[in-house]
């Protein structure tokens, strides 16, 4: 809580321009007493002024201070300075100035700059905050911990502009709303209303980016799943197709042994049919004999010997033809089936790699 301790007048209305004098404001009540005229409201009005700025009403013309005809001067300075502890309770000074003109006409009043200080201590030595007019205005009230508008229409009231609460509505209310800051009060559920509107529509859009994160998220897990279910698939054809090759592996080695037992067959073919040429022409050979044949003074045992002999080659040499044709045979239909499983075994080993790709 703030504290008044002394209040110093100088050349205010009726105080004296050449003097200071000096009111000690003492705790928790200092009654002010005193005959008409003698400057009661006077220090009301400096209490008034020091804190907030404001002079007494018609009082703008030079009325607030000491008028410089009864000293016989052409200036009078004024001035009003006010110790007291802020709302942290620490020393401070305020002093405020004014000077007042004379002129053959008229009289000029002029504000001189003020100061507010913080007072040294025993650690600290004396420090200057502001010393522009309106700076004193605005930070007056802030470390008396009280509002401009109290201080000019509560505590500090002028005994003419005491009657505003029988003033206007609109006055009225002007008057309300500024000792209980209902404009401020206003404004600031204005800006909540604004924040809450803009808050709202940014969760509206973090709303929407969610769903579409979580549709993303969704996705992902699919994407991943099927990548996961790919990645076994694919581990199984490459098993497959290392089997398909090593078959592949077994089925070439295979091909190329019957293609060596072909070469063979096609050199028993090329054996067969030069016995089957040659056994063509002993058979020409013979029918020819048997043609041209004349009478042999032999025996009948002999020529029997003879036919058999003859006879049993000939059987022996066809029964070898029957036998390599029958291996021939056995070796191409052992050729097609491999035949058909190395094309077999060549699709598959595609289609298994386009998968794969």
């Amino acid at each position: 809580m703030s504290v008044l301790r002394k209040l110093l007048i100088q050349g205010i209305r009726s105080f004296d321009p050449q003097n200071q004098d000096i009111i000690e404001f003492y705790a928790p009540l200092t009654i002010i007493v005193g005959q008409n005229g003698c400057g009661k409201t006077t220090i009301i009005e400096s209490l008034k002024y020091i804190t907030t700025g404001e002079l007494p009403p018609n009082s703008k013309g030079g009325a607030f201070i000491h008028d410089p005809k009864l000293v016989g001067e052409n200036e009078v300075k004024a001035q009003v300075k006010l110790r007291f502890y802020n709302i942290s309770h620490r020393s401070m000074t305020c002093v405020r100035s004014m000077l007042l003109s004379q002129k053959k006409v008229t009289v000029t009043q002029k504000t001189l700059e003020g100061v507010l200080s913080f007072d040294a201590t025993a650690t600290e030595e004396k420090v200057s905050i502001s010393s522009r007019c309106a700076d004193l205005d605005a930070m007056l009230p802030e470390q008396l911990g009280v509002s401009k508008a109290v201080l000019e229409n509560v505590i500090f009231c002028h005994q003419e502009e005491s009657n505003w609460p029988l003033s206007e509505p609109s006055i009225l209310k002007k008057r309300f709303d500024e000792i209980f800051a209902a404009t401020r009060y206003t404004k600031a559920l204005e800006s909540i209303k604004s924040i809450r509107k803009s808050q709202a529509v940014d969760i509206r859009v973090a709303r929407g980016e969610l769903k579409h994160l979580e549709e993303k998220k969704a996705k992902s897990e699919r994407v991943r799943s099927e990548y996961e279910k790919a990645t076994v698939s694919i581990h199984q054809y490459r098993e497959r197709i290392d089997d398909i090759q090593r078959q592949e592996t077994n089925v070439t080695a295979q091909i190329e042994a019957l293609a060596g037992q072909l070469q063979e067959f096609m050199s028993l073919q090329t054996t067969i049919d030069g016995l089957q040429m040659n056994l063509d022409q002993k058979i020409a050979s013979y029918r020819e004999m048997e043609s041209n044949t004349t009478i042999i003074a032999a025996s009948a045992e002999e020529l029997e010997r003879r036919h058999a002999d003859v006879t049993r080659q000939i059987e022996s040499q066809e029964s070898d033809i029957q036998n390599k044709r029958g291996e021939r045979d056995r070796l191409q239909e052992q050729i097609q089936q491999l035949q058909t499983r190395v094309n077999e075994s060549l699709s598959e080993i595609g289609r298994l790699r386009a998968a794969q790709d």
